[in-house]
């Protein structure tokens, strides 16, 4: 019997959304693309027993009952302006399409219930399979799935891991096994490297100057989980009691945007004037391929809430976290994708 390597895994997930939390998308309706972690996206399967209960005439566990299913997972990727798409749309939660080949450009902001959102995030099922056929090791479908978050990471130095987003998600522990699904062919990436960025915060330009060094930037929904598994919300398999419960919707929770960065700190440098007097502004970050394929994020409301001196290779640096605000305008965070991939998030 031939060793399996994990390297032969095939992943793919919902480009367009599922149509409600328990109907899986179509092979039509997903995509494949690569990513660097290694992690599974298990189902895992939570168990109780009766150890705790009187009147079996001992303290030991006499019976076990499948009480309900959690999936999550991780998608870490080089940046390119096809997951920067997919990422903001469905963890924002409202994406607006405009633009034609090869150049849709996808308006994302965050949902907003005040304003007639729903407080569910976008669904998406994420298949894995290795070798898939007769012989499969490994071939399932997660269905149910929302982006609990992403984190960008932009570096100094060559190479592409100078330019990474991390993306984590949940389900809501329904899993087809088997997936049912032939996985699509790859979809060709367009990286967004960190060389082609353009950044300025509190209106000062971080590239001009030549004194950006890092950036990390993220959004993280905190899934509301446990108010997934309310009465009626389902089971694994339906009107089968035993088989452990399913959310039956996936809700964001308080929601937190984070900017933080690394910056050469010299005379005339205003991050610790700017703490100081708690003075505020906006942030945009830019990162382009081409001219038909790029990221912007803008944060309209700013201010510094540290900034701290310090060292990054023996050069004098300013590490600076930031808090984005609400602004009454603009909101707290918007986003700007634009890829030759028709359909994302719709």
């Amino acid at each position: 019997m031939s060793t399996t390597r994990l390297q032969e895994i095939l992943i793919a997930f919902g480009k367009q959304k599922q149509t409600d939390i328990a109907t899986a998308n179509s092979a039509a309706q997903m995509w494949q693309l690569r990513k660097l972690n290694a992690q599974l996206a298990n189902p895992r399967l939570n168990t109780e027993n009766d150890a705790e209960e009187f009147g079996k005439g001992h303290e030991f566990a006499v019976q076990s009952f499948q009480t309900s299913w959690d999936v999550n997972g991780t998608l870490e990727k080089y940046l390119s302006a096809e997951i920067a798409a997919w990422a903001m749309a469905f963890s924002l939660g409202k994406a607006v399409k405009s633009g034609t080949a090869p150049n849709f450009t996808y308006t994302c902001a965050p949902l907003m219930p005040a304003s007639g959102d729903s407080a569910e995030l976008p669904y998406f099922s994420f298949a894995e399979q290795i070798r898939p056929g007769a012989g499969a090791v490994l071939d399932r479908m997660a269905v149910g799935c929302v982006a609990e978050g992403w984190t960008l990471t932009i570096g100094s130095g060559p190479g592409r891991a100078n330019s990474k987003i991390t993306v984590e998600f949940v389900g809501s522990g329904k899993f087809a096994e088997p997936s049912v699904i032939v996985i699509p062919a790859a979809t060709l990436e367009k990286l967004l490297p960190s060389a082609s960025m353009a950044l300025t915060i509190s209106g000062v330009n971080y590239v001009t100057t030549k004194n950006i060094v890092s950036l990390e930037a993220g959004w993280k929904n905190n899934v509301r989980l446990d108010s997934g598994f309310y009465p009626g919300s389902g089971f694994q398999t339906a009107g089968n009691a035993t088989s452990g419960a399913i959310r039956g919707r996936m809700e964001f929770g308080n929601r937190q945007a984070t900017l933080r960065f690394t910056a050469r700190y010299e005379s005339g440098s205003t991050e610790l004037t700017k703490l100081r007097q708690q003075s505020s502004g906006a942030a945009v970050l830019s990162l382009t391929h081409d001219v038909n394929n790029s990221l912007a994020i803008t944060w309209p409301k700013v201010s510094f809430a540290t900034a701290e001196l310090g060292e990054t290779d023996g050069i004098v640096t300013v590490a600076v976290e930031c808090l984005p605000m609400w602004d009454e305008a603009n909101g707290i965070i918007s986003a700007v994708a634009k890829c030759g991939v028709d359909g994302i998030g719709e």
